[in-house]
């Protein structure tokens, strides 16, 4: 049938060639898409893999891109996505840091924790920052506010410049008709 429709167009080969290859780009671009479901009940739909990390995957869909961590998709999908590798050489390493750091003495701070634990807070006070920065509820600091500032106002200062400039033009073009 499909031989039947072709041999009524009269279309070069060359064309025929295209629209087959968009055709067959537009159907595997939607078969490739799919759907994923975090242990938490959050749904991406019609997602395809941009890539994937040591730590998680990157999802396009058509809200935008997202980082799936490992952590919060179900075990078969960790397993297609070889996470299993991944933490095994992760634990590894893991454990021969831990080994080092019992082999130092402990040094509690005033407080009762040790440096590792005030490593581990730092570390997750920082991802939860560039969480944040990714998820836009970033709350700018002190030198992102001075730029910010900065910023207005050279834009304020511009508009003011060109409502000025335009008020002289106009001023001058009346002056001169």
């Amino acid at each position: 049938m499909l031989a039947a429709i072709l041999n009524d167009i009269n279309a070069s080969p060359q064309k025929m060639k295209t629209a087959l290859i968009m055709l067959i780009g537009c159907f595997a671009s939607i078969a490739l898409a799919e759907d994923f479901k975090t242990i938490d009940g959050k749904e991406y739909k019609n997602a395809t893999v941009s890539r994937v990390e040591s730590d998680g995957i990157v999802l396009k869909t058509k809200s935008g891109i997202t980082k799936v961590y490992f952590a919060e998709l179900p075990k078969d999908v960790q397993e297609r996505f070889h996470y299993a590798s991944a933490t095994q050489t992760g634990k590894a390493v893991t454990q021969r840091v831990g080994e080092a750091e019992s082999a130092k003495p402990s040094s509690t701070v005033v407080d009762g924790t040790t440096a590792v634990d005030k490593f581990a807070q730092r570390v997750s006070k920082e991802l939860e920052e560039r969480e944040a920065i990714l998820q836009g509820k970033h709350t700018p600091g002190p030198a992102e506010t001075a730029i910010l500032r900065e910023f207005t106002f050279h834009k304020a200062f511009l508009a003011v410049t060109a409502i000025v400039a335009a008020v002289l033009f106009a001023i001058v073009w009346a002056r001169v008709k």
